[in-house]
């Protein structure tokens, strides 16, 4: 009897030290949240909650069925991968612009970037809008969008690498985003290293003439911003805080849209004529237009209006620092 006794509190005791070991796991039902996901402590939870220019919204899961409301996050969703089932049409080469079309197949348009077809957005049955509290039109339509489902507001389209960042969060794309901006990140120490001196020592202007007649620089901008973050220098007189562009009425001021170097981001239309009639010819033709230092050195560039400034996503970007490697001569490889 004693040595029975004696088996059964080893076999107790044993019981007890194994119980004790799998108590940490065993009775719980929360696990570790996998990278970039948020957990709200349920099982397996992808339950976010997404901080935005106008509020928050709560993700229970990636969006299958996504609408975008400016044309940068129509660029930001081929970029990372997030093709949305509508879009508002491009402002140029509608419905979509070029670069993009190839992969706009199927996608629905909802309608003008001014002025989103709320019916048509309802039709599709989203689970996830999003648009832009910088458009004066769709920050006025919030509360009806968000009726239809949940939607996120970006602040400004020109910020576009944080609408990247926001935009991977919110379509649980954040490793996708991460490798769009890793390889830009690259792509501009590479364009620093090879200017060297000549970025401190170069003022490039943005220019653009209207169908009013009048011409203007843009001080930001989505060309503007990304010279800023490429360290380009930009001419004092349009060093302008607080503006985004500045407009000219009178060519008596035809020496504020000087610099260096020139890139005109006048719109064409689809006969690639500028689509802002005889202006642009008015003012490069008048004799003050042949005074200004980056046309006398033959500096003086047409670029593409697309994806120098409606673009407002990665694509686009890349595709300007393209350009910008072409025209300062520090891409031997390039064709354009």
């Amino acid at each position: 009897m004693k040595l029975v006794h004696l088996l059964l509190a080893i076999i107790f005791g044993l019981s007890v030290v194994g119980c004790s070991a799998a108590a940490p796991g065993a009775g719980s039902d929360r696990i570790a949240a996998e990278p970039g996901k948020q957990t709200s402590g349920t099982l397996d939870s992808t339950e976010k909650i997404i901080t935005h220019a106008m509020g928050t919204v709560t993700l229970k899961k990636a969006p299958e069925r996504v609408v975008y409301l400016f044309q940068g996050m129509v660029d930001i969703g081929v970029a990372i991968g997030a093709k949305s089932v509508g879009a508002v049409e491009s402002s140029e080469e509608r419905p979509w612009f070029h670069y993009l079309r190839a992969q706009m197949s199927g996608v629905k348009s909802v309608g003008a970037l001014t002025q989103p077809n709320l019916e048509v957005i309802t039709s599709l049955k989203p689970d996830l809008i999003i648009g832009a509290k910088s458009r004066a039109e769709q920050e006025k339509i919030y509360p009806q969008l968000s009726a239809i489902a949940p939607t996120i507001m970006m602040n400004d389209v020109f910020d576009w690498k944080t609408n990247v960042m926001l935009a991977g969060e919110a379509l649980y794309k954040e490793a996708e985003a991460a490798a769009v901006m890793k390889e830009w990140d690259t792509k501009v120490q590479e364009f620093k290293q090879k200017m060297g001196n000549r970025l401190s020592n170069t003022e490039a202007s943005i220019i653009r003439f209207e169908k009013d007649g009048s011409s203007r620089f843009f001080v930001t901008g989505f060309a503007g911003t990304i010279f800023q973050e490429l360290g380009l220098v930009r001419p004092k007189v349009q060093q302008v805080p607080g503006k985004t562009v500045v407009s000219l009425t009178s060519k008596e001021h035809m020496s504020q849209l000087d610099g260096d170097i020139i890139f005109d981001i006048t719109q064409l239309n689809q006969d690639n004529a500028p689509a802002t009639g005889n202006t642009q010819t008015e003012w490069t033709s008048h004799p003050l237009w042949k005074s200004l230092k980056g046309v006398q050195n033959e500096k003086y560039f047409k670029v593409n209006v697309v994806t120098w400034n409606l673009g407002g996503g990665p694509i686009a970007a890349k595709a300007l620092l393209d350009d910008l490697f072409f025209y300062f001569d520090i891409n031997k490889n390039s064709s354009r």
